[in-house]
């Protein structure tokens, strides 16, 4: 069985996989921390060991997310790897890649916890003209606070990228025009996941939706919530689920201080919208699909949130 400096017993190997909820057959294990870290030589000379393939267990980071994506390198595509991403603000100077490393899980260590979203410290700043993750399938990010830069996405996902899981972030939403906070091109989040959300707006604008999935089939976005806060702060769609049997059940969608969200979710005709709340005061919380087939139980604030919503 694998035991290394990182494990230095079998058991302490098997503790490890129970108490992160990681399977038998998880690949390898790499860690990124912060040079800035008062622990970090400690943390290096405890953790660190080469792999058999020649990738090294730990990755330093100085803050600007090399580490992190130079962590992502040393996945092979399939194998199932992990990256465990200590807490920090990075600051990015490259997007963070997963195009062509399949199965790979990105991971905040301490961002679990909440029902929604995260109290995770692992911050990812977008600061150039590039997307913050870009995923890629069957991949997971999960944990991270992430601020999109104004007129880029926070996570992307190409036509053709199928089941990717988007789950327990918090998205501090920066406005930007025909902006989508997670935006999936064609049928990227086909038999996908994108759940346990927060988004909140950062800074005002206009933006044109917190998740955007064009057409990916079967997609479950569900248990997110969205709120956008301030008289400036425009949203056109808060979820748009395009594909076919979608469902989109289970989300909060707020409006704040004055903040318009025009369409609340609009799905796709064989698509399905149950248990949704709105708090939408002027727009239409609903568009698509089919009359008595697609909704259940949905309602918005008015009149206490007492009547559902039907169209």
């Amino acid at each position: 069985m694998y035991t290394s400096r990182l494990f230095e017993t079998d058991n302490e190997y098997l503790a490890f996989i129970a108490r992160t909820g990681l399977p038998s057959d998880a690949g390898n294990v790499y860690q990124v921390i912060l040079t800035s870290k008062a622990f970090y030589s400690d943390f290096y000379a405890n953790k660190q060991f080469q792999y058999s393939d020649g990738s090294w267990a730990v990755y330093p980071d100085s803050g600007n997310g090399l580490g992190i994506q130079a962590a992502i390198n040393a996945c092979k595509g399939g194998r199932n790897d992990y990256i465990l991403v200590g807490t920090g603000s990075y600051t990015l100077t490259v997007a963070l890649t997963l195009a062509g490393k399949s199965s790979v899980h990105l991971i905040a260590v301490n961002g679990g916890g909440l029902a929604v979203g995260t109290m995770g410290a692992a911050a990812l700043t977008q600061t150039g003209n590039y997307q913050n993750v870009i995923m890629s399938p069957y991949s997971e990010v999960t944990g991270f606070q992430m601020i999109n830069k104004v007129g880029y996405s926070a996570v992307t996902v190409a036509d053709g990228i199928w089941r990717p899981n988007i789950h327990h972030n918090y998205f501090h939403m920066v406005g930007g025009s025909d902006i989508n906070i997670i935006s999936a091109a064609g049928s990227g989040l086909s038999h996908s996941r994108v759940c346990n959300n927060r988004f909140s707006t950062w800074v005002g604008g206009v933006l044109n939706s917190a998740i955007y999935n064009a057409g990916g089939n079967a997609c479950d976005i569900s248990n997110n919530i969205i709120t956008v806060n301030g008289a400036t702060v425009v949203m056109d769609v808060g979820i748009y689920n395009g594909g076919d049997q979608t469902t989109t059940d289970n989300n909060v969608l707020q409006e704040a201080n004055s903040a318009v969200i025009t369409l609340g979710i609009v799905i796709a005709p064989t698509a399905s919208a149950a248990g949704n709340r709105f708090m939408i005061a002027a727009g239409r919380c609903l568009f698509g699909g089919s009359a008595n087939l697609s909704y259940s139980d949905n309602r918005n604030g008015v009149a206490g949130g007492e009547t559902c919503i039907v169209t």
